[in-house]
């Protein structure tokens, strides 16, 4: 949806009057049944196995399951794809930095459909994912009175990891990538009043996906959390998700998902949680986000459903009781809320400030909330009328129609295509007489594949290109798992060498439907031409779950040369460069540190949804849009490092109607020299900016932006990196 402002009102008063006129307004009374207002359809996304060779299989021999106590099986399972991601060494990442075997880890267990009895945590290693499949999910069951989940301390059923097998148990946190749960769903037993179905964590690319969470009496669905949560229903609980700060400071977005019957709150709120919270139903539960004392937030809800939430939607500090409030500015504006085009039923209360018991209703029960924000609004920035408020403010409309709900919890995030339409590229390789993945040339393979198949999936491994993958309009690309199966540039070869004359590994045809998903992209180390993506796809189009390789810019004989990172001194054109395309993008990892730029967007009216993407590590340029129109970045995650002081993090050129959601653009504490700015635009308008983090508490006059925004043509900036809302243009 567009970037709401007042100026923006107007407008959306009228749609509102028009849905109101489509259909009949909503009544919590008679509003039972889920399918009348909720579109989006929970299940199987794997219905048959994936062809995955190099994925681990539950319930083969030497993981036997069946004997009433399935734990030891399914530990097995994941300590061996963990071994096999060791000795493969496809996910190395931090290249044997901070006490990590070389590897890091990483692997796929596959799960076949059926029922699972649980009786004590499992260990889901650093980059280990485990994905159900079947025509009904697997379920794993937390037996009743499992030893350990009464005693009256927290304790996970699942618990992600922050090492490889092997290493020192510790939980995940910035040094895990990758790990995940998909299509699977977990109960927790009767008599477990201390049991957390997951404990999440860790950094990019860790995921929760497709799962329903039945906790029953237990304590909670998912504690802590990481990159992305989609298409995740939790029912009962004392809480659905206790959210913390993931690690590394950066956002978790909440995508699609469903929260029911929780007996204190649907989400508690720790140390400033940083949430991105999209297309999320909340009912029956006496409140949907509540903070913990002393502790600001950043919480942005958009396109929302809030049904039955008895006490109050929103519960907040006052931002003047925050510790050190009284002192820095930059700590009372640090606590940010943002409800935008979100629905109620049966909801009266919006928010709450505890210490005052200020109270914010919305105009009736039933309700369109068509903006509320708590913070600074700068509006009409950059300009001779700029002004600023801070406080609440409201803009909502009593009633709300079926229609609007349902258009509003419409996704835009598809599932991946049936299993039994993949085409193994290893299959198409075997009739081909051919084999791939042993540093030979691949790229006749892989096109003839996707030449005569429309979905090509790409097994564990790391496959060698000498020239451009190039799609078709309708392909699809699928892989389980980023950073274990490697599209890699031939390093050095001519069709890469020219930095005047940008060639991708991977292209997408102007105005295709296509979709990329769980693939890592590596353009070697000496390709000054290369891109790693060159994408072009029309809207309905679908990027998920990428990487590029990790590598950090740095000067010339830079000490850390052992760090994560540091690993070489390379030359890349773009990371992802997207040329007349849009689409919906999720939790991507660009970081190809010796690109010149991570995101590179051009000459685009294509709408196009950004969630949770991770640009970093760049030398001066992290995301650069140049007439772009339409996009909506909900959030966006840049950062520097001890040497990338002089490394932008948004440029706009020409650019008109851009959101900028729940952004950090991060600095790191080391980092050696400040930065005037983190957005700058150059004759452009309507650029929104709804709430960042910005203020750090370490070396200040580094680790913080000199200023949010600079118009680079008038040289006028807004210098609070602290805020709810920037209207620019």
């Amino acid at each position: 949806m567009p970037a709401l402002s007042r100026r923006g009102f107007v407008a959306i008063g009228a749609a509102a009057a028009a849905a109101t006129a489509a259909g009949p307004l909503l009544s919590s009374s008679t509003a039972t049944a889920a399918d009348d207002w909720d579109p989006t359809a929970f299940g199987s996304v794997y219905t048959t196995r994936p062809p995955d060779p190099g994925a681990v299989l539950l319930g083969s021999p030497g993981y036997d399951t069946g004997a009433g106590d399935d734990t030891a099986a399914l530990q097995a399972a994941i300590d061996e794809a963990s071994r096999r991601g060791i000795a493969n060494k496809l996910g190395d990442i931090l290249g044997g930095a901070r006490d990590f075997p070389h590897g890091d880890g990483g692997g796929v267990v596959l799960v076949p459909e059926g029922t699972y009895m649980l009786s004590a945590p499992v260990r889901v290693h650093d980059s280990v994912r485990v994905i159900g499949y079947g025509a009904r999910r697997p379920v794993f069951v937390l037996a009743d009175s499992s030893p350990g989940y009464a005693t009256g301390t927290p304790r996970e059923v699942f618990g992600f990891l922050r090492r490889p097998v092997g290493g020192p148990v510790s939980y995940a946190n910035n040094d895990t990538f990758g790990t995940a749960l998909i299509n699977l769903d977990i109960t927790i037993g009767a008599g477990n009043p201390d049991a957390m179905a997951v404990r999440f964590g860790g950094a990019q690319l860790c995921l929760l996906q497709d799962l329903d969470i039945k906790v029953g009496d237990g304590l909670s669905g998912i504690d802590h959390n990481a990159n992305l949560i989609h298409r995740v229903r939790i029912t009962g609980g004392e809480v659905g998700l206790q959210a913390w700060a993931a690690s590394a400071g950066w956002q978790t977005t909440v995508l699609d998902c469903r929260f029911s019957g929780q007996r204190r709150t649907a989400v508690a709120m720790g140390n400033d949680a940083k949430l991105v919270v999209v297309r999320a139903v909340v009912e029956d539960t006496p409140r949907a986000f509540e903070s913990a004392a002393d502790t600001p937030q950043h919480l942005y809800v958009q396109d929302s459903h809030l049904r039955g939430v008895s006490d109050v939607a929103v519960g907040l500090n006052d931002s003047t009781s925050l510790p050190g409030a009284s002192d820095n500015d930059l700590i009372r504006l640090s606590n940010q809320l943002t409800l935008l085009n979100c629905t109620t039923a049966g909801t009266s209360d919006l928010l709450l400030l505890t210490q005052s018991g200020a109270r914010t209703s919305g105009p009736a029960a039933d309700a369109h909330i068509r903006e509320l924000t708590f913070g600074l609004r700068v509006e009409d920035a950059l300009s001779g009328g700029e002004s600023r408020r801070e406080g609440v403010y409201k803009a909502a409309t009593a009633g709300v129609t079926t229609t609007r709900i349902r258009a509003n919890l419409h996704s835009d995030t598809p599932a991946p295509p049936p299993v039994r339409d993949w085409v193994s590229v290893a299959d198409v390789a075997a009739k081909m007489g051919r084999t791939i993945g042993k540093g030979e040339d691949d790229l006749a393979v892989f096109q003839a594949a996707v030449d005569g198949h429309d979905t090509v999936f790409v097994p564990i491994g790391q496959y060698l290109f000498t020239d451009t993958l190039k799609l078709r309009s309708g392909s699809r690309l699928i892989g389980l798992h980023p950073r274990q199966t490697w599209l890699l540039t031939a390093d050095g070869h001519a069709h890469f060498s020219d930095p005047d004359a940008p060639r991708a590994l991977v292209s997408t045809p102007r105005g295709g439907r296509n979709q990329v998903t769980g693939l890592g992209l590596d353009t070697a180390q000496q390709t000054p031409g290369a891109v790693n993506l060159l994408w072009q796809s029309a809207d309905g189009s679908y990027l998920a779950d990428i990487a590029t390789q990790f590598v950090k810019w740095h000067p010339e004989g830079a000490p850390e040369t052992g760090n994560p990172g540091y690993t070489y001194r390379g030359a890349h054109k773009y990371g992802i460069w997207v040329r007349g395309g849009g689409g919906t993008f999720s939790n991507i990892w660009s970081m190809n540190g010796w690109a010149e730029i991570g995101l590179l967007v051009q000459d685009t009216d294509v709408p196009a949804r950004l969630y949770e993407l991770s640009i970093e590590h760049h030398e001066t340029r992290e995301v650069v849009l140049q007439r772009v129109s339409g996009w909506r970045f909900l959030g966006l995650q840049t950062e520097d490092h001890i040497y990338g002081w002089r490394s932008q993090a948004v440029e706009v050129e020409r650019g008109s109607d851009i959101l900028f959601a729940n952004s950090v653009f991060f600095r790191v504490a080391t980092v050696q020299g400040p930065h005037p700015y983190a957005v700058g635009i150059r004759d452009s308008e309507r650029i929104t900016l709804r709430g960042h983090r910005g203020y750090r508490d370490k070396t200040p006059e580094y680790t913080q932006w000199g200023a949010a925004i600079s118009d680079r043509r008038s040289g006028r900036t807004v210098p609070e990196v602290e805020y709810t809302l920037i209207e620019a243009g």
